[in-house]
């Protein structure tokens, strides 16, 4: 599966970061690859993905070396390994790495999960497992998002300052715990 250069741009709380390099991003749900236009439609469990901008096009950065398999089983507490150079955080011993679950709805909506920071820092081989309750999203199809934070700290009226850069959007299954 081929890895694209990407331009990262994400807003987490209120930090924005714009990263370096080409736009290359491309949904591979349920086999499909299609070019990201900015009107993609994808189909996904029979329902059509509404996602006009490509926010949830499948994209693996190169500094992901190793990545979840597409449209695996997720959220029941099964563990997703993946390996991260820490290029993309300036190698700073101390970046925290953040997953985000989204899910797909009956109209096709995306609907975010919440989620939560990975353990471990810096670079190496993560592993990242979550138990969803209460959730309709047994069954479906999403996305796991992972993004870096580096650079942290406080600015001068006490806010904390940090880059964020994403990493990667990878096509999953949920199964939620019952």
């Amino acid at each position: 599966m081929p890895k694209p250069i990407v331009t990262a741009l994400i807003v987490t709380g209120s930090v924005i970061v714009v990263g370096g390099g080409a736009f290359v991003a491309y949904n591979v749900i349920n086999g499909q690859s299609t070019s990201s236009t900015g009107t993609s439609t994808s189909q996904t469990s029979k329902v059509a993905l509404v996602d006009p901008d490509g926010t949830y096009n499948f994209f693996s950065d190169p500094s992901v070396t190793k990545y979840p398999e597409k449209d695996v089983v997720f959220g029941n507490g099964q563990t997703l390994t993946f390996e991260y150079d820490g290029s993309k955080t300036n190698n700073d011993p101390y970046a925290t790495l953040s997953y985000y679950p989204y899910y797909i709805q009956d109209d096709g909506t995306v609907l975010p999960m919440g989620g939560g920071n990975i353990t471990g820092r810096g670079s190496g081989t993560f592993t990242v497992s979550n138990s969803i309750f209460t959730s309709d999203a047994n069954g479906r199809h999403g996305f796991l998002e992972i993004t870096g934070t580096y650079d942290t700290g406080f600015d001068a009226d006490g806010k904390v300052t940090g880059k964020n850069v994403k990493l990667g959007m990878y096509p999953v299954v949920f199964d939620v715990a019952e």
